[in-house]
């Protein structure tokens, strides 16, 4: 199974984005398959906290219950999971916190590979430093 980063569920969600429609694209495939997607809290909290941000949006920032029901649109579907930290993940996330050249902004970085690690998941994002994490399965499916 897949572990959906944020800046994908950002994508499908906006029109404007240039990524949009592939992204919307893929979710929508993954959604309709029996395979679904997988969700974590960091990654909802993180896209409402996006999307709702004028700075990054401007005028086509969501307000906040608009894009709580948004995500609540997401973890209604029925392809959809959600996975927690679980016993190992203390374990897995040091394992990665010692990954050479990270920074304080990394920090939410090492959390989503852990738990991706953790539950054995591939995790989909449209960020390519994820892939300096050597045990973390990853795929972007935006790129090619």
């Amino acid at each position: 199974m897949i572990l959906v980063d944020t800046n994908l569920l950002v994508y499908a969600t906006f029109a404007d984005a240039p990524e949009h429609s592939r992204a919307r694209a893929w979710i929508d495939e993954k959604l309709g398959g029996q395979e679904g997607i997988v969700l974590c809290w960091p990654v909802l909290y993180a896209f409402v906290r996006l999307v709702t941000s004028a700075r990054i949006f401007g005028a086509h920032a969501l307000g906040v219950a608009e894009g709580w029901q948004s995500a609540a649109a997401y973890l209604a579907q029925p392809g959809v999971r959600i996975v927690v930290a679980g016993g190992g993940h203390a374990t897995v996330a040091a394992e990665l916190a010692a990954t050479p050249g990270l920074r304080s902004e990394d920090v939410p970085d090492v959390e989503l590979a852990a738990l991706a690690i953790e539950h054995g998941l591939v995790l989909a994002s449209h960020d390519h430093g994820f892939r300096r994490f050597a045990a973390l399965r990853f795929v972007d499916p935006l790129s090619g």
